[in-house]
């Protein structure tokens, strides 16, 4: 007898249906994460592009007034190596490039003594900065202790009256309509704070600074301690600078606020304005804040600044 043929089975249908839809979920789920990681990828690349300061006004109460500038160029060309065909200078251009003066600079801390941590991180770096302290503030005393010990410049950081409204007067600030015996009591108070002090810039002051009758007074007084005057530069109507010159004290002015934008590219930005400034003119100065953004830019900046120019205390670049 002949045994009967088996029947093939048949997949079943449903199976196969499923299989399909895994094979296809699986797909999409991998363009999915390919499409994240690239996302994330473009934005980090993003993130490290330099942001531009924005566009200033004049005085007010915080920060100093935000100073708008174009961007830079870049700083220098990339190094080629040797196997790209480097081309090595001559020894004579050797010679020039070694003996070549650098322009010099000079990077003032403002508002110091009012921060622990990261005021001390200031004072504590491998570069030549300025320090001007605030009068009164509860590490004023121990950080230019600090400051002197590590030879740095120490200037007293004046408050005067601003433009806000909203801006109200303290004791320790001078004001526009001030008899003088009034604003030499300040002074002299507040200088006393702040010993050693080789000179003095303004904390604030955009009003004070424009008005020729009381900044003659204070500039006679700076006169009577033999110290300089940096204007800070809180506002482009400021006579500081020249009426300091006028009357025989030693003066300079602020070129690039630092800090204006608080992240470390941008402030990045700002130091190589600075030594490009210095390249041109042969000099510039900076003001910058004791802000964690700063220091992390000054640290990054700490190898290319003394490359391009020489860092000075202030009381280098007055005249």
């Amino acid at each position: 007898m002949v045994p009967p043929k088996k029947k093939k089975r048949k997949k079943p249908v449903r199976k196969t249906f499923e299989m399909r839809r895994s094979w296809k979920s699986f797909a999409a789920m991998g363009l999915f994460f390919f499409i994240l990681g690239g996302l994330v990828v473009f934005l980090a690349l993003r993130s490290d592009k330099a942001i531009a300061p924005p566009e200033a006004d004049d005085g007010g109460t915080g920060p100093p007034p935000l100073q708008y500038e174009e961007p830079l160029a870049p700083a220098a060309p990339a190094t080629v190596g040797k196997d790209a065909g480097e081309r090595r200078p001559s020894p004579a251009k050797k010679k020039f490039a070694a003996v070549k003066e650098l322009p010099v600079i000079a990077i003032v801390i403002d508002d110091m003594g009012y921060n622990r941590k990261v005021c001390e991180a200031l004072l504590d770096l491998d570069l030549r900065l300025s320090f001007a302290f605030l009068p009164f503030g509860p590490y004023t005393e121990d950080q230019v202790d600090l400051a002197r010990r590590r030879n740095r410049d120490v200037l007293l950081h004046f408050p005067m009256e601003a433009t806000d409204p909203k801006w109200r007067p303290d004791g320790h600030t001078v004001t526009i309509d001030m008899a003088r015996p009034e604003m030499g009591r300040i002074f002299a108070a507040n200088l006393n704070e702040v010993s050693g002090a080789v000179g003095i810039n303004n904390h604030m002051g955009s009003r004070f600074t424009q008005n020729s009758g009381a900044m003659g007074d204070f500039i006679a007084l700076v006169r009577e301690r033999e110290l300089f005057f940096l204007d800070s530069r809180t506002s482009r109507n400021s006579v500081a600078e020249s009426l300091a010159a006028e009357m025989g004290v030693k003066t300079a002015r602020r070129d690039i606020f630092l800090d204006n934008v608080r992240e470390p590219q941008a402030i990045i930005i700002q130091l190589r304005k600075l030594l490009d400034l210095a390249g041109r003119e042969g000099r510039a100065v900076a003001i910058g804040h004791p802000y964690p953004e700063t220091l992390e830019a000054l640290k990054m900046m700490r190898r290319e600044i003394p490359r391009r120019a020489n860092l000075v205390g202030v009381g280098e670049l007055v005249r």
